[in-house]
């Protein structure tokens, strides 16, 4: 048994690839946002909010990229699984929705490259749809 893991993550070159994949994205769409792309470990590795997103969007996209990294799914996939258990175990759903930095929205998504997980690249500022949207056109960025 090894006492060391050997666990991929995106290197800081990926994730400015990704962020500026999602900036021109949402340029694009003509939306205002914050744009988060997180490690492995959900530590943030390239940051920007956009000349007029909202200060609250910050925030959110580093959260949302966060419960991507810890969960290894989208935050909406996230959210719908909270969904469907709240009326079968509620104590699961908060218990899940009290974990700082836990956010469950859809904007967040998983990068990965050969199958593995090797980051999270997140959005907020626009609707659910164009945060999910702009999310995902940045993570093809380097996504294989």
């Amino acid at each position: 048994m090894a006492d060391a893991l050997e666990e991929r993550t995106i290197s800081l070159e990926g994730a400015q690839r990704v962020l500026a994949a999602a900036l021109a994205s949402a340029e694009q769409g003509k939306a205002r946002v914050s744009v988060a792309v997180a490690g492995r470990a959900g530590d943030l590795r390239a940051f920007a909010r956009m000349d007029g997103a909202s200060m609250l969007s910050a925030e959110t996209a580093r959260r949302k990229a966060y419960t991507v990294a810890a969960t290894g799914m989208s935050t909406q996939d996230f959210g719908s699984i909270l969904k469907s258990e709240m009326s079968e175990e509620p104590e699961l759903f908060h218990g899940m929705l009290g974990i700082e930095g836990v956010m469950a929205i859809a904007g967040g998504v998983p990068i990965r490259l050969e199958g593995q997980l090797v980051g999270a690249v997140a959005v907020s500022g626009g609707t659910s749809g164009q945060d999910r949207e702009i999310a995902e056109a940045a993570a093809r960025a380097i996504s294989g």
